[in-house]
Parts: C-alpha cells; sequence; structure tokens
C-alpha cells in the first residue's frame, strides 16, 4: 500500500482527551511519515484559528481542510485553496433564529470564529466546555461582536456551531435551520450541532485537494470518530475509525485502531504507512 497523504480529524482522533494537545507517540509516527514525504492534512471541524497553534507546534502540516470541508488551506503558503458556505441571507436568517432561543453559537469565517455577545458568552463557556485546555484555546482565539449580522455582512460563512442543544429541542430546531435554506448538520459531540453549505464534506473537500495533487483515494489514510467524519472516512481507500469513535464512524471505515488517547493514529500510520510490525 502506497500512501500519500494522511488526513486527520482533530477532537477524538489526533487529540488526547484534553482536546488541546497531540500524544508524543502520534507526533512522531507523523513526523516520520512526513519525511518520507507523505503530505499530511489536519481535518477538523474547527475553524482555521483554532487549528493554527497545533499545526505550528507539529511543524510538518501541510494542509488543513477546516469547519467540516467547507474551506481548504494550505499551512505553509496560507493560501485558502477552497471554500463552500452559506449565503449572506441565509446566515442572517440562522443568527436570528439562535438569537430569538438566546441559544449560544459562533461562526465561522474566512478562518477566524466569531461569537455575539448578545448571546451571553459565560452561557456558551458554560456550555462549550469539554476539556479546561480546550476552553483556554477556544476563548482565546474567537472574536466577539456585538452585532454579528454587521460583521459577517458582505460574505458567506462556512459554518455555525451551536454548542450546545437539549435533546428534546433537537428535532424542532433542525426544523426551523432548515426553513431557511438548503444545509447539513451534523455533530462532533455529544450535544453540539454544526451547521454548513449542503456541499462541505470533509470527504468531498479532500476529494479536491487531492485532485490537485494527483492522489487518488486509494493513496489517502484517514482517521476519524465521530458523524462530521463520515464522507471522509467512506472516501478514503485506507480509513480508520477510532476505536472511541460513533457507531456511524465505525461502519463507515475500513478499519478501527485503538482509542485517542492511546495514539491509535500512530498505531495505524506505523502500521499501514511506514510498514512497522
Amino acid at each position: 500500500m502506497s500512501i500519500k497523504l494522511i488526513a486527520l480529524d482533530m477532537d477524538g482522533t489526533l487529540l488526547d482527551n484534553d482536546h488541546a494537545t497531540v500524544p508524543p507517540r502520534n507526533v512522531a509516527a507523523l513526523r516520520a511519515a512526513s519525511e518520507r514525504g507523505i503530505k499530511i492534512a489536519i481535518a477538523s471541524g474547527r475553524a482555521w484559528c483554532l487549528v493554527e497553534d497545533v499545526a505550528r507546534e507539529m511543524g510538518f502540516v501541510d494542509y488543513a481542510v477546516l469547519a467540516n470541508g467547507a474551506a481548504i488551506r494550505d499551512v505553509r503558503t496560507g493560501e485558502c485553496l477552497y471554500r463552500e458556505g452559506m449565503g449572506e441571507e441565509q446566515v442572517r436568517a440562522i443568527v436570528r433564529l439562535l438569537r430569538a432561543r438566546d441559544i449560544p453559537f459562533e461562526v465561522y469565517q474566512n478562518g477566524r470564529s466569531y461569537m455575539d455577545g448578545s448571546c451571553g458568552v459565560e452561557k456558551a463557556k458554560a456550555a462549550a466546555v469539554v476539556s479546561p485546555a480546550f476552553a483556554k484555546v477556544l476563548f482565546e482565539h474567537m472574536t466577539y461582536t456585538d452585532d454579528m449580522e454587521r460583521t459577517l455582512a458582505g460574505d458567506m460563512a462556512e459554518k455555525f456551531n451551536v454548542f450546545h442543544v437539549e435533546p428534546e429541542e433537537r428535532e424542532e430546531l433542525l426544523a426551523a435551520i432548515a426553513a431557511t435554506g438548503p444545509v447539513a448538520c451534523a455533530s462532533s459531540t455529544a450535544s453540539n450541532l454544526e451547521i454548513t453549505s449542503p456541499k462541505a464534506d470533509k470527504g468531498a473537500a479532500l476529494a479536491v485537494l487531492c485532485g490537485r495533487l494527483g492522489i487518488t483515494p486509494e493513496e489517502v489514510m484517514a482517521f476519524g470518530d465521530a458523524e462530521n467524519d463520515l464522507g471522509m472516512l467512506s472516501w478514503a481507500g485506507c480509513s480508520f475509525a477510532m476505536a472511541n469513535g460513533s457507531k456511524g464512524a465505525k461502519a463507515a471505515a475500513k478499519r478501527i485502531t485503538g482509542p485517542n488517547h492511546e495514539a491509535g493514529v500512530a498505531a495505524g500510520v506505523e502500521r499501514f504507512a511506514l510498514g512497522e510490525a
């Protein structure tokens, strides 16, 4: 098997359980792959501002697929290679819908994460904290605005991230969001809701990136754990769901590897990309 690109979800996959640090064994295996000429791509639901620190610290990441596939960034040059977003009118409608329900959310646009202060920053912090380390990353890199509609005006948005939705409210909220126009809704944690264009998908974005690079699906290794990874896991010829992953992720992937907190990424890379026993 000849692997030319490795695509990595972050939360629940590449990162440890603190959602902020990469296990040393993962770093070592991926660095070895990079040194052999294999391209390394982060494929995350996050915006670039919430990915940049990890990418820079690792030092060998070539590309970032962002916002569930709504954007692709060349990490080394800073060039945006691809964007697929929701139009300004629909973005405005979703902002008003969420604000009317007093639901805290963030919006991704051009690599930045924006939060409307009117939705309650403290409420958002309480809903978003999956670990103190991740909370620090999230709220230090977020841009706050007193007028979300004005801030986002004049351009599309790649993604809405609703921090927490109560189970009994989810169905009604999904219906209300769908009424604003075509959307895709997914989750990367047990209770959040991620809203993008229906054309935004990690697998579709990887196909665009690999098309530019002359890489086939069979030459791609991908790792993921959640609902927003299904397209990527299905598309890549050598894909792994984490042992801690969802049932959907395990069904979409070709193989299962160890859990994120035990460097399951490294286990797959060592065996199938580096040829180690």
